[in-house]
Parts: C-alpha cells; sequence; structure tokens
C-alpha cells in the first residue's frame, strides 16, 4: 500500500535501543525503509503526557516491522530498550542520526493505502552539520 505523502526519506531499523550508546546497535530489523519524517517537537517532546515524548513522526507502510516498548503511561518502570532504534543517514553519507521509538500505531486503514504512525524521540546526531563549505 503507498503512503499518503511521497517518502522524503529513506531509515534502518535495529531492535533495542541503549540511551547510553545510542549507535551502539543491536540486530538488524528492516533495513531501506522508505518514509515520511515530520518533525513534530512542538506537540510530542512539549506535550503534557508523563513519559511518552517524541520530536518526530515517521510514516511508514503498514507491513514494516517496528516495535516500541511503551506499555501504558502507568508504567513508568517498563523497559525502554525494547523499543527499536530508527538509523537516518544524510543522503551524501555525512551524518547519521538516531532515533528511539517511543510509540507505533496504525493509521488511515482504508481502501486505497494504510500506513503506520511511528513516534521517534531523536538522540543527538552522531555527526553535527558544519558551516564549513
Amino acid at each position: 500500500m503507498a503512503l499518503p505523502m511521497p517518502p522524503n526519506c529513506t531509515v534502518n531499523v535495529f531492535r533495542t535501543a541503549n540511551p547510553a550508546a545510542p549507535y551502539t546497535l543491536g540486530a538488524k530489523g528492516p533495513q531501506g525503509v522508505k518514509g515520511y519524517l515530520q518533525p513534530r517537537v512542538q506537540t510530542g517532546r512539549h506535550g503534557t503526557a508523563t513519559w511518552l515524548k517524541w520530536t518526530h513522526i515517521l510514516y511508514v507502510d503498514v507491513t514494516v516491522d517496528v516495535r516500541d516498548a511503551y506499555n501504558t503511561q502507568l508504567d513508568p518502570a517498563r523497559d525502554n530498550t525494547k523499543g527499536d532504534t530508527v538509523i537516518l543517514t544524510s543522503t551524501d553519507g555525512s551524518s547519521t542520526t538516531a532515533f528511539y521509538v517511543a510509540f507505533v500505531e496504525a493509521a488511515l486503514r482504508t481502501t486505497t493505502f494504510s500506513h503506520l504512525r511511528v513516534y521517534l524521540d531523536r538522540f543527538a546526531p552522531k555527526q553535527w552539520p558544519t558551516d564549513a563549505l
């Protein structure tokens, strides 16, 4: 099924997340996944939820196996390492950014398309862009 918008990125998914070392990746999940990445800091990271925070939303095909560790906001002791890590590499390959998968939901199930809405919390980029020419 098609996404409701044209893809603007390609990501790789890895099993487990390590907040202390987000670029130390676990087993490979789906690789080369086409998606649409949308920044959502204003409505996510600064939202009112106690435990569920996000900085970006990634839209992917409903068939993509991407996993979260969400187990209700009433469970602050959940094991967040069970959520996936999504890796986005710049088109020129010069920078890589890791995202923690905070929550996954099926969205817009219709006869013409269906996709997943993947709520991501960005880790610090592996290498920040520079102003060098």
